[in-house]
């Protein structure tokens, strides 16, 4: 199968696969989609006898991770054709999209998994969860708060609004997806596109502290984002949805896996739970390292470390790599091999490697799991250089 990024011409079949595996062409998010948002520069198609049998789509974000922004590939509507699939054409797909991204300058790609399990075999791993919460209306009334005002939002030009209070939730956070007036109107307009509404309170000083984005329509009122500035902000949401008693009989919300607010809940036994989100990869070794920042109370005296990375899907990853830590907020890197043989203070797999730089996990964390091999005298400097962070992402595609 011949792997390229698509042009005009293949604009019809990529709508094809897309309606064949996933939306129909007249559900409102593929028109919104391919009128609005579809790229055919940004996404990757496979080709076999001039038939189109495999896509991914190479969505353009900014991701930041411990303060730093990357641009970032978030792969969406991976599909391979049913006629195409077991014969290792997704592996090639990704393969290909991975090194394309390379070619780009990109460090790290990120994607939401149907299946995780597919994905972790070819070195993406998670990097955030989310709490998923369901609750009958009724059962919201001592969770909420009513001193601040309800108000709804219907133009994509109103993404003023709500910016700053996104930037207030995220500002401690790492593996978030960084949002301008693009990316908020793109995505303003998916959910205007949808019938999907957006909800706000505000302080007595006509101050916007919290919004949810949510759906009317069926007795589950589902709540795709909820994002707010203070704990009464979060109260004052779930108050309006208890106003809405007389349209729903329960609803679910969806929250970053950092919210401690369920400690609060009356009946934390049932409707609490974690939902696997979004995965992330290492495209190139080097760049990855170069690009992240470490805790700045690790800087010192240089230190000169190696690193045994394996990638058993992209061979221009695997190998060595001597990484200089000490000087900088980020290091030094140079690949001093393409194979594992020889010495090696740290040995890793590249989607462990992801884990630690994203924050998701520690080194100490990964060396318990088996995924990452060091001596016991550096997993406390490790723990210094990159500690464990709070992620979050709550990007759809």
């Amino acid at each position: 199968m011949e792997f390229r990024i698509a042009m005009a011409q293949d604009t019809p079949h990529v709508e094809n696969l897309w309606a064949y595996c996933f939306e129909p062409k007249e559900d409102p998010f593929f028109q919104y989609y391919f009128t609005n948002c579809y790229e055919p520069e940004n996404t990757m198609v496979g080709l076999e006898q001039d038939q189109l049998l495999s896509t991914v789509h190479l969505r353009q974000y900014n991701l930041n991770v411990r303060g730093a922004v990357l641009p970032t590939s978030y792969m969406v509507g991976v599909a391979t054709h049913p006629a195409a699939r077991r014969g290792g054409v997704g592996g090639a797909l990704l393969t290909s999209a991975l090194d394309e991204l390379r070619k780009r300058g990109q460090a790290m790609t990120i994607l939401m998994p149907s299946k995780a399990a597919f994905y972790q075999q070819y070195g993406w791993e998670l990097y955030a969860h989310q709490w998923v919460n369901t609750m009958s209306l009724e059962d919201l009334r001592p969770m909420t708060d009513k001193t601040l005002s309800f108000g709804l939002l219907n133009s994509v030009d109103q993404w003023t609004l709500l910016d700053p209070v996104y930037k207030t939730y995220t500002a401690r956070l790492s593996g978030y997806a960084e949002r301008g007036e693009k990316e908020w109107k793109r995505l303003l307009g998916s959910f205007f596109a949808e019938g999907v509404n957006i909800a706000v309170v505000r302080n007595d000083d006509n101050v916007i502290e919290g919004y949810a984005v949510y759906r009317l329509g069926q007795p589950e009122i589902p709540v795709s984002e909820l994002v707010y500035m203070t704990r009464r902000a979060q109260r004052a949401l779930l108050n309006y949805f208890y106003n809405h008693r007389s349209q729903g009989t329960s609803i679910r919300w969806n929250e970053g896996l950092h919210d401690t607010y369920y400690r609060f809940y009356p009946d934390g036994r049932t409707g609490h739970a974690t939902m696997p989100y979004m995965m992330s990869r290492i495209v190139d070794v080097k760049a990855a390292f170069e690009a992240i920042p470490v805790n700045q109370e690790a800087l010192m005296m240089p230190i000169t470390m190696t690193f045994a990375v394996k990638d058993k899907l992209c061979s221009w990853n695997e190998g060595r790599y001597e990484v200089q830590y000490g000087g900088a907020l980020t290091p030094s890197v140079k690949k001093i091999s393409d194979t594992l043989d020889g010495e090696a203070d740290v040995t890793v797999e590249v989607g462990a490697l992801s884990q630690l730089l994203m924050g998701t996990l520690t080194a100490r964390d990964l060396a318990f799991e088996g995924k990452l091999s060091v001596s016991e005298e550096w997993l406390d400097y490790f723990d210094i250089l990159y500690p464990e962070q709070k992620t979050y992402i709550n990007e759809w595609w």
